[in-house]
């Protein structure tokens, strides 16, 4: 579902909702270890759950009731973006509230009372400024927003900069975030005015990091899928999946499980996604799925050769990346990734298991939406490695859901 205040600005392949909550959470993530007192697990969840309504209510725009269908008045609303009295903000803010609210409780309700509750009020905080980690994050998530506006402005020419730099001056008022905004700003708009060194290298991280909105799985690709999802998009669904099935395992560290999975392909930054079967692929289509099909049972060592060259090379990207950072930070992020490749703790067992899940699960919806795709060889690479009897049964779940389409 791409950003439809993109979409309203015209910008060519949007971001979805999905590449921004990712980014959104790590946003969250990374600035809100710079405030004392705030929970991070708590913070996470909230940024994972804060866009879940719109899966059945849309992505609504303060704008909507006054878009005209006409692409002139469209435009002409873009370039002025028009200021509403306080009144006008809170009955439009008002009537979103509850179309987003409703949708939610439709999302939520066949889950399991705690689970349900706790996503409830979650987003609920995250509305409604409940609690310090509800509040910075709405602040946060609004900086993922004014950071994508930069990098649109640099690349497209638009957004217009101006009625987004002068939303920025009243919207935020946490000081960390101020000095964000100012950075970013003079960092897009290419001032020579001297940032804060420690903000500036925060900063070229997480706009590091948006690349990948724009890298393509390509996996799925080489069973000829036109659109697969993103990284950005992957990690989101995999980070929100290793958290509700990693809840029902009471030995694991919750917070560890999502930064894990937050960090497992952060990687692909200056690499992109890298696959055993690249240089290897015969240019014939449908040779090239037959190879692919098999792959699973290729000869280990060659399997092993591969693995080990990838290894290298993203370890190596994921080192530049992070070269950067304050040292905590660095090492945290480094020390997780760590993790998931060697699998050293049960969370990163888990979180490797996930990704495995995850990746079915995409399939499985390749296959929903056309019968002719083949998920056989998933189903071979996620068997493979999983063993956890939570995720075997979601597993199963998704065998029962396949089998029903089929009959």
């Amino acid at each position: 579902m791409p950003r439809r205040g993109w979409v309203i600005n015209q910008i060519k392949t949007p971001e979805s909702i999905a590449d921004h909550t990712f980014r959104a959470t790590i946003v969250g993530w990374v600035l809100g270890k710079e405030k004392s007192g705030l929970n991070i697990e708590k913070l996470l969840k909230i940024a994972l759950v804060h866009n879940l309504s719109k899966i059945y209510s849309g992505d609504i725009t303060p704008y909507d009731s006054i878009l005209a269908q006409s692409k002139k008045k469209i435009k002409e609303i873009i370039e002025t973006w028009p200021k509403f009295s306080k009144a006008e903000r809170e009955k439009i803010c008002k009537k979103k509230y509850q179309r987003e609210k409703k949708a939610l409780e439709k999302l939520i309700s066949k889950l399991s009372p705690s689970l349900k509750k706790e996503i409830k009020n979650l987003w609920l905080d995250y509305e409604k400024g409940l609690t310090p980690e509800g509040r910075f994050f709405n602040q946060a998530d609004r900086m993922e927003n004014f950071l994508q506006a930069l990098e649109y402005w640099k690349k497209y020419k638009k957004p217009s900069l101006g009625p987004w730099q002068e939303w920025a001056k009243e919207f935020f008022d946490d000081h960390l975030l101020i000095k964000v905004k100012n950075v970013l700003e003079r960092r897009f708009l290419n001032s020579k005015k001297e940032d804060d060194n420690e903000i500036r290298k925060l900063t070229d991280f997480l706009t590091e990091i948006g690349r990948l909105k724009d890298i393509k799985r390509k996996g799925i690709m080489f069973y000829g899928v036109k659109d697969p999802e993103t990284t950005a998009e992957h990690t989101f669904r995999m980070t929100l999946l290793a958290w509700i099935l990693g809840r029902i395992d009471k030995r694991l560290n919750i917070e560890k499980v999502i930064k894990i999975s937050l960090v497992h392909d952060l990687c692909e930054v200056y690499v992109g996604d890298i696959t055993p079967y690249d240089g290897l692929l015969p240019e014939d289509e449908k040779e090239r799925y037959e190879f692919v099909r098999k792959w699973p049972r290729l000869l280990k060592k060659v399997k092993e050769k591969r693995y080990t060259q990838k290894f290298k090379k993203e370890k190596q990207s994921l080192e530049k990346l992070v070269k950067k950072l304050p040292q905590g930070l660095k090492k945290e992020i480094f020390n997780l990734w760590w993790d998931y490749e060697i699998r050293s703790s049960k969370e990163g067992i888990f979180v490797h298991q996930i990704d495995r899940a995850e990746n079915l699960l995409e399939a499985f919806d390749c296959y929903r939406r056309d019968k002719s795709f083949p998920t056989k060889p998933w189903w071979q690479h996620a068997e493979e490695v999983i063993d956890n009897p939570i995720i075997l049964k979601f597993l199963n779940e998704i065998s029962k859901e396949e089998l029903k389409l089929k009959s």
